[in-house]
C-alpha cells in the first residue's frame, strides 16, 4: 500500500519520475476509475461503468480495461491504445494530501504528496521536478494541475451519481463474452444505466438533469459499453 510523503525541494530536489506506460508501473489493471468530467473523452474508447464498493455500497464510475486480474488490453507491450489515457493513471505517483485531519479537500488545505516506493520514482531518468533553482518546472505544475482536475472532478462526480441513485437510474448488468475456442465468460459487479427510466424522467428532475449536462453524461456511459466487444477482438488476437 502507497505511503505517500509531501513533496518539498529539501527532500525531492534530484527526483525523476519516468513517464512512460506499462505493466511494471501498476497499470495492469483490468478497471481504472475516472471522473464524470473525462466521460467526453473515454467515450470514444472505453467502456465505461459503474462499481459498487462492498464495504460502503457507494458507486464508483470506472473504465474496463480487461476481463480478469492483471489484466489490462488497452497496453499492448508499453504502448497505451489509445488517444486518451485517465487522469488517474496519469498523475501517478503523485496524490492530493489535505492539512486538516478529517477535513473535505480544498484549493487551500491540500498540499501534493508523493509515492516514494513507486517503481516511477528515480534519480536517473525521466522527468524532473525542480530546476537549478529549486522552482517547479512545467511537468510538476501540469501534475498539480491533474490533482486540481481530479479533486473537484472527484467532488462532481459524487453529486452526479448520488442524482442517479436518488431517481434509480443504476441498475447491475451481466456480461457475457465468448473467446477463442468457444470459451466463454460471464462477469457480475457492473452497473450501468437504465434507460427506461432515463427516458421516463419528467418534470424538475428531467430539467435538472438536461441543465447541468447529466443527461447526455448517462446516454454517453450507456453508448460507451459498445466498446466492449473491441476488447474482446483484443483478447482473441493476444490469445
Amino acid at each position: 500500500m502507497a505511503q505517500p510523503v509531501l513533496l518539498d525541494i529539501k527532500h525531492h530536489s534530484d527526483i525523476r519520475i519516468v513517464t512512460n506506460r506499462g505493466a511494471e508501473y501498476g497499470e495492469n489493471v483490468h478497471f481504472i476509475p475516472v471522473v464524470a468530467d473525462e466521460v467526453r473523452a473515454l467515450v470514444l474508447a472505453y467502456p465505461i461503468c459503474f462499481l459498487k464498493d462492498n464495504n460502503t455500497g457507494q458507486f464508483g464510475l470506472n473504465v474496463i480495461t480487461g476481463f480478469e486480474a492483471g489484466e489490462n488490453l488497452f497496453l499492448d507491450n508499453n504502448q497505451w491504445c489509445s488517444h486518451y489515457v485517465p487522469l488517474h493513471l496519469r498523475r501517478q505517483p503523485f496524490m492530493v494530501g489535505v492539512t486538516e485531519s478529517g477535513a473535505e479537500p480544498t484549493n487551500d488545505n491540500t498540499v501534493i504528496t508523493i509515492d516514494m516506493d513507486s517503481p516511477r520514482v528515480n534519480t536517473s531518468q525521466g522527468e524532473r521536478l525542480f530546476d537549478e533553482h529549486g522552482k517547479a518546472n512545467r511537468y510538476l505544475d501540469e501534475i498539480s494541475d491533474l490533482l486540481s482536475q481530479l479533486m473537484s472532478g472527484n467532488k462532481r462526480t459524487e453529486i452526479f451519481i448520488n442524482a442517479l441513485v436518488e431517481h434509480d437510474l443504476i441498475e447491475p448488468v451481466q456480461l457475457g463474452i465468448t473467446l477463442s475456442g468457444g470459451e466463454q465468460k460471464r462477469f457480475d459487479g457492473l452497473y450501468s444505466i437504465n434507460e427506461s427510466k432515463l427516458a421516463a424522467l419528467t418534470g424538475e428532475a428531467l430539467e435538472q438533469f438536461h441543465s447541468k449536462g447529466y443527461m447526455q453524461a448517462c446516454y454517453l456511459i450507456s453508448a460507451s459499453m459498445g466498446h466492449i466487444q473491441k476488447l474482446v477482438e483484443w483478447k482473441k488476437a493476444r490469445g
